[in-house]
């Protein structure tokens, strides 16, 4: 099973004040998951690395994955609505799943 991890490219101007560093979620949930026994996890860092909805599409359906976890604080949750709006359309397939800081999972279906 081939999981992908998105952190969407998500900008608000003020949080680039302090600086711009990866998500520290992602080798919590990544090392999770690969303890779990899932082998084949990948993560695109789209804020960081500033990957454009083009590109990032690209990388979707490069990788064609079964499940997507994307991250989501609430000034950015409708940039990851928007992201996971790109997984359906390329892999319609795939399990598109959001979550965030408080204890909540959506599945979202699109």
């Amino acid at each position: 099973m081939r999981i992908l991890m998105i952190q969407p490219n998500y900008h608000s101007g003020g949080a680039e004040i302090a600086g711009n560093w990866p998500a520290s979620w992602a080798p919590y949930v990544g090392g999770a998951l690969k303890t779990a026994g899932f082998t084949e996890v990948r993560f695109i860092d789209a804020m960081c690395d500033r990957i454009g909805d083009i590109e990032l599409a690209a990388q979707i359906k490069a990788y064609q994955p079964d499940v997507v976890l994307v991250t989501a604080i609430t000034p950015m949750i409708y940039k990851s609505q928007d992201t996971l709006k790109i997984v359906k359309t390329v892999c319609p397939n795939a399990k598109a799943i959001m979550g965030g800081c408080i204890p909540l999972i959506c599945i979202a279906k699109f």
